[in-house]
Order: C-alpha cells, then sequence, then structure tokens
C-alpha cells in the first residue's frame, strides 16, 4: 500500500517530533485510471485532435505531462482543435495517446518506427526510448513498467502545477486562493470527483473563484496529494490529515494514514491512535491500538500522554489479563505515575485505581517495594486494598488457574515440530514426532511465567530431528532431518502441512539427504543449504526448491562445507553465519548468499559458533546460543553469548547473554521479541524444557515457561492456527502441568 522513510528512532520520551514520508504507491494508479474514465465519458476533456477522418478527445494537462508539443499549446493558451494530418498516422498518434492515460506501450519492431516519428514529431521522449531500445534489440525487462510509467506521467503534471501551466480553476478558502487543474482534482479526490461530474454548477468552468468550505490548510493537503501521492509529516500532522480525509472522502489519503496507524505505532503515538479509533468507530484499528498498548505498556507509561490518560481508560488497561509486563510491579509503577502526576486532583481516584492491581502476584521483594511509596504506608486505606489482594491468594502451592494471574493469547502461535528427548525409562533417546503450538502466555507470581501448550498433531510417517522448518503463507514445510541415530538415517523427504486445513502433503525429495542444516524461502523459491549427509559430515552444495513445478534444482554452493550453521532472510537477501566444518571448528563468519551469484563475505560475529539460533527483528540479525571451541582444551563448551548484526553498517553488536545453554533449540520471534526454545547443555549433557524470550528495547532475557517436556534437535516457526483449536478445553493428557510454588521468592 505504501512506502514509509524515516529518521533513526527517538528515545521514549523524546519530545522532537519524527518526520515522515508516506507515499500511495497505487495513487499514480488510481489517478490515471480515473482520468482514462472521464475522457471514456467524455467529462472534463478539453481538447480535440483530428486525425483524417477521426476525432479524439482527451485532457490537455495528461497529453501536456507526456508531449512538449501540448506543453507549450497549454502554456499559450491555444484553443481549437488541433489538426495533426501529415503529422503522425493514427497508429502512432493512438500509441501515445494510450501511452499517456496508461502507461503501457505495445510495439514491435514492425511498428517501431511509425511510433517513433509520431513521438518525435509531438515531442513525447520517453515513448520514443522505447521504440529506440525495440529497434536495436534490448529486452523488455530494460525498459521502465507500465505502473513506473505512470508515475513519471504524474510527476510531470506536478511540475505543469508548480510552474502554473495550464491552470484552470480558482479555489478560495478562509480567504486565501488556490489555482489548479481541475481534472487533478477530480482524479486526485472523489469529493471533487463529485463535484465536478455531477452537473452541478460547479463543474463548469466558472467566471470567478470557487468558494469552498474547507480550511486553507486541507485544501491544501488535498491540491498536494492529488499531485503527487505522498505525505510529509510528524504523529500529530498524520492525524489532521486522516481526520481530513474522512470529512472530505479522500480514499487515497485514508488509506495511506489507516495503513500507517495500523503498522507504525509507538509508545508515544498508540494513545492518540487509540482515541482516534474510537473516535470514529474504527474497531479493528482500535483493537491493534489496544493491543499495541497492553504489550507496551512499561514504555507507554514513560511518556508525557500516558500522564493524561482518562482514568477509565488506565482502569480498563490496569484490569485487563492481556496487560504485558515483566511483573505485577510495573503495573503498580504505572498506577502511582499516573497519580503523582496530579496528586491533589487524582487522590480520590487512588481506590479505584490500586484495585486493578494484583498485588496477590507480586514477590516478597516486590511488596517491599510497594510498602516503600508514601501513600501505601500503614495503617491506612490505599494499605488496605493491598492486605485484600494478598488475603485472596490461596494457602499453599497452587496452580496457575486459580491465581488471577494475566494472560496474553497472540494472534499468531509457536509451533514446535519434531526433536529428540529422553525416553520414559531415562535411558535412551527417542525421537519424536510431536507438534505442539502456543496457546497462551501466564504471567505469576513475581518473575514466575509459563506457556500453556496443546498438540497440533504428529510430524507425519516417521520421527525426524535435526531438520529444517520454513513457512510461505501461513504454511510448514519440513525437509529432511534424521529419523535415527545412525550414519544412514539421514532423510530427504519434504512435507508440507496448512493448519487451516489440518493436512499434510507429501513434496518431492529433496537431491541430497540433510540433517543438522537451513532452510529459507526468497523470491519463490526454498533453498536448502549445507548439511550433514548419509556419507559426508559437512556439505556445501545447495539446491533450491521450486513450489509451482514441484522440483528441486542445483544452485551456486556456499564458500565452504558447512553443518550446524543458521540463516535467514532480510531485504531480499540470505545470510548464512556460524556452523562447523569437518575439522568440527566453529566458525564466526558471516555471508550474504546472492542465487547465481558469487556469496559476499562480510563482518566475522564477535563470537564463533554452531548449533546456534539465527532471526530477523526490527531489521536487524539476532544470533544466540549455540556451541563455541573450548580455546586451550579442545572440544565444545556451551556458548551463551548473544549479538546483533546491522546490515546497513556491516557491524555486530554484543548483547545480553543467555542465562541458560540452548544448543540446537528451537527459535521463532513473536510480537517483537525472540523466542529460544529448549536443546541441550553440551557441558552437562542435559536437555532443557526452558525457554527464554528476548526483548530488544530493554536488552533481557526472561524465563516466560517451558516446554511440554525437554526436546533437542527441534524446529520452530510461526503460524496462524483454527479458532477451533484455541477455543475448545485442551484435556488434561494435551497440557503440561501449570503448578506453581508458594514462595516465588528469589526466582
Amino acid at each position: 500500500m505504501s512506502t514509509r522513510d524515516k529518521p533513526p528512532e527517538a528515545e521514549v520520551g523524546d519530545t522532537t517530533e519524527q518526520q515522515w514520508t508516506l507515499r500511495s504507491e497505487s495513487h499514480a494508479e488510481c489517478f490515471l485510471g480515473a482520468a482514462l474514465q472521464l475522457r471514456e465519458q467524455h467529462r472534463l476533456v478539453d481538447v480535440t485532435v483530428a486525425l483524417g477522418l477521426r476525432s479524439y478527445q482527451a485532457h490537455s494537462p495528461i497529453l501536456a505531462a507526456v508531449s512538449s508539443v501540448f506543453r507549450q499549446r497549454m502554456q499559450y493558451r491555444e484553443q481549437g482543435a488541433m489538426e495533426l494530418h501529415g503529422v503522425t498516422t493514427p497508429r502512432g498518434w493512438e500509441a501515445i495517446l494510450n501511452f499517456a492515460y496508461t502507461g503501457e506501450l505495445e510495439v514491435t519492431p514492425e511498428t517501431a518506427g511509425e511510433i517513433l516519428d509520431a513521438a518525435e514529431s509531438l515531442g513525447v521522449p520517453r515513448v520514443a526510448e522505447i521504440c529506440k531500445m525495440v529497434l536495436i534489440g534490448m529486452q523488455a525487462e530494460d525498459r521502465l513498467s507500465p505502473a513506473e510509467e505512470k508515475w513519471e506521467t504524474l510527476r510531470s503534471l506536478e511540475e505543469l502545477y508548480k510552474e502554473g501551466i495550464g491552470w484552470d480553476l480558482e479555489l478560495k478558502a478562509e480567504g486565501n486562493s488556490f489555482r489548479v487543474h481541475r481534472l487533478a482534482l477530480a482524479c486526485g479526490c472523489e469529493f471533487f470527483h463529485g463535484m465536478f461530474t455531477s452537473g452541478m454548477k460547479e463543474s463548469h468552468q466558472a467566471d470567478g473563484p470557487l468558494c469552498t468550505r474547507f480550511t486553507s490548510t486541507d485544501l491544501e493537503l488535498v491540491i498536494s496529494f492529488a499531485y503527487s501521492g505522498t505525505l510529509v509529516g510528524g504523529w500529530d500532522f498524520l492525524l489532521d490529515t486522516a481526520q481530513a480525509a474522512l470529512q472530505y472522502q479522500v480514499s487515497g489519503i485514508w488509506e495511506l494514514c489507516l495503513d500507517f496507524f495500523h503498522h507504525q505505532l509507538s509508545p508515544e503515538s498508540s494513545l492518540d491512535v487509540l482515541s482516534f479509533a474510537r473516535a470514529y468507530g474504527l474497531h479493528d484499528l482500535e483493537s491493534t491500538a489496544e493491543n499495541f498498548v497492553l504489550r507496551n505498556f512499561a514504555h507507554v507509561t514513560a511518556t508525557p500522554k500516558f500522564l493524561d490518560l482518562p482514568v477509565n481508560q488506565l482502569v480498563e488497561f490496569l484490569s485487563s489479563d492481556a496487560l504485558y509486563i515483566l511483573n505485577e510491579l510495573e503495573a503498580f509503577q504505572g498506577a502511582i505515575c499516573w497519580l503523582n502526576a496530579d496528586p491533589a486532583g487524582r487522590m480520590d481516584r487512588a481506590d479505584k485505581v490500586l484495585r486493578c492491581i494484583r498485588f496477590s502476584l507480586m514477590s516478597t521483594r516486590e511488596l517491599k517495594q510497594v510498602r516503600a511509596e508514601k501513600m501505601m504506608a500503614a495503617p491506612g486505606h490505599l494499605y488496605n486494598i493491598m492486605v485484600d489482594s494478598l488475603a485472596s491468594l490461596p494457602p499453599g502451592p497452587s496452580k496457575m488457574e486459580q491465581l488471577p494471574c494475566r494472560m496474553r493469547y497472540p494472534q499468531k502461535v509457536i509451533v514446535t515440530s519434531g526433536g529428540d528427548t529422553l525416553a520414559k525409562n531415562m535411558a535412551t533417546r527417542s525421537p519424536t514426532q510431536d507438534i505442539w503450538f502456543s496457546h497462551r502466555f501466564w504471567n505469576g507470581i513475581g518473575l514466575v511465567k509459563q506457556i500453556e501448550w496443546r498438540r497440533l498433531g504428529q510430524l507425519p510417517e516417521e520421527p525426524r530431528f535435526r531438520h529444517a522448518v520454513a513457512v510461505k503463507d501461513n504454511v510448514m514445510y519440513i525437509f529432511g532431518g534424521k529419523n535415527y541415530y545412525g550414519v544412514r538415517d539421514t532423510m530427504c523427504s519434504v512435507f508440507k502441512f496448512d493448519p487451516l486445513c489440518e493436512r499434510w502433503e507429501r513434496l518431492a525429495d529433496m537431491t541430497s539427504c540433510r540433517s543438522y542444516f537451513q532452510v529459507v524461502f526468497l523470491d519463490g523459491f526454498f533453498y536448502a543449504m549445507g548439511g550433514s549427509s548419509n556419507d559426508v559430515y559437512c556439505l556445501d552444495s545447495v539446491e533450491c526448491y521450486e513450489p509451482k513445478t514441484n522440483t528441486w534444482r542445483p544452485c551456486e554452493p556456499l564458500p565452504a562445507p558447512l553443518c550446524g550453521h543458521a540463516a535467514c532472510v532480510l531485504d531480499s537477501s540470505i545470510y548464512v553465519c556460524g556452523g562447523s566444518d569437518g575439522s568440527c571448528r566453529c566458525h564466526s563468519t558471516l555471508i550474504r548468499y546472492l542465487p547465481g551469484a558469487p556469496p559476499i563475505p562480510l563482518a566475522t560475529m564477535r563470537e564463533e559458533r554452531a548449533g546456534h539460533a539465527m532471526e530477523v527483528l526490527n531489521g536487524q540479525i539476532y544470533v544466540a546460543g549455540g556451541l563455541r571451541w573450548r580455546d586451550g582444551h579442545g572440544g565444545y563448551a556451551d556458548q551463551l553469548a548473544c549479538e546483533t548484526y546491522n546490515p546497513k553498517l556491516d557491524v555486530w553488536v554484543a548483547l545480553s547473554p543467555l542465562p541458560q545453554p540452548h544448543v540446537i533449540a528451537a527459535s521463532a520471534v513473536l510480537e517483537g521479541e525472540l523466542y529460544i526454545l529448549g536443546g541441550y547443555s553440551h557441558d552437562t549433557y542435559r536437555d532443557t524444557h526452558l525457554i527464554h524470550c528476548y526483548n530488544p528495547t530493554h536488552d533481557r532475557w526472561v524465563n516466560v515457561g517451558t516446554l511440554p517436556q525437554a526436546y533437542a534437535d527441534l524446529r520452530a516457526c510461526v503460524l496462524e492456527v483454527p479458532a477451533s483449536l484455541r477455543g475448545k478445553d485442551a484435556s488434561p493428557s494435551d497440557t503440561p502441568n501449570l503448578g506453581i510454588s508458594a514462595d516465588p521468592e528469589g526466582i
């Protein structure tokens, strides 16, 4: 829908307003489509071209935007029909006329000379250039697309407007005059389109200026957008612009603003967008903004606009089960911040606000911080609110369901597949076919958290681990892996699973058996890269799969054989980092892999690693965990270091380390956070069922719960699953125990 540019992100609370440039990618298409429709209806046409026995009616601004002859005619306000007999042929003229309105030019080597003569006679350089390219045999892909040609035409029309060529309408708003092309407003704004084509007196040329009820600011905005399809300004400007778009029926501006509000919310803007959505009954936008505030509550409380929040709205947020906070103390601190902004005027609302705080979910350390607040001192009414909340906690160990926990139900879920785990006898290992999905996230006492997992099914045919997973259009693709621990147990089979239909389909096998490898999706193809096979410990081969034809073909190999590496896609490029080579040493390399071209080496990681996680988050690459080579002693050791890569600067930056080892773990990005799930510790050779979540804003890892059991060599992805799987109650056998100790202190 739109393209967006912005400066580097400001810190929370920064009063410097960011400036955004938004462009409606469909504006040129819609503008010229409306102009073509008006020409076909003989509306607002102001120039007649005579050629032979035929005459053609058109709009002089459109023709002047592509032709210097018509531009000069408009500049000198020449009237009457334009005779082209002897200047060009009907075929040549019709090709230019069609190009002006559609950006399309059907030209062959047989017709190129005729159209070229017409283009040169009428001063249409873009058509002339295309004809010359056809005559010398250049390929069509070297030309601008019709969509790009339409933007060029619109830019030329904007130049005519800025130079004052061909103005045929004067508008008045609040005493200010605006001179424009009548056609441009009719094509760029539904309000003026209706006014100029309805048969009203405004649809005809007036002797004097046309008075409007627009404000000067709004009319200037509508005119600018009609010619450019672009908006430039900060959040306050865009909110005012959206209101004007609703009032004056400018769908292009409205759709551009609405798309921006949905995808570019910030802690500073979210409350304004929420108020705007509620004022105009925009339920989808209201849900988006409300969810953003709940997910980023700690950041929202640090903004000036939070302090102006109406009490009922604050109570609504604090009461929500979906409030996403590290611990209940963050909710309390937000409430105190709001009350202290106006102690005299808000103290009578403290009771209503503080009753929303779930003091029974606080640890002993957190309760001491609450008691340190002056208004919470004992004895006192507010102190009694805390005591009453604590009295509601059941004595002894409790289930999560028995506590007033906050619960989140993300729209999408994390799906884990396969892996291997200890058998029930604790003596052997066993591959698994399990597929689980994260149904909801619980916040318990203190930092105690848990995830409720539900079964999504089983992998088809046989268990697998050390496989690869990729997602396209909410369909999960499973590639290769191992089904047991022998040297000949590596697989080449491929399946896809549609969670909405709950249906598996077997696809063409890979040409090589692979495990401990990576698969990514880019531009219509899946790329299987490196890994281990039945015969070779490390492969450098790459093969790609085309879903349309269900076929595999070889691609440019990796620069060196690798297994245990990681890969991801960012900005239409494949990045591959780390891994182990044939000598079993871990790498710190990073390459950009371009299909059909040599790999490009980039800045090396700060730490060597293999069997690690690699994900894209907020336009950067994050790597975490895995193995490292044990310096001075030989062999592998756990790698806890984490780092992030900025592709624009080609620089790695260290992050907070993982609190626990995660070797050959699963990873996924959900709602702006990085999750590392399961794996094992090479130092202790113990599997882990822990799940750690990284928040990039806080640069901290949090234990958010456990897997249904300890898995290593598993994979994860993010999908949308049917509502029926999330709505029904899970049976006890399908859900892990969500128990919690009575004394969470020190967790």
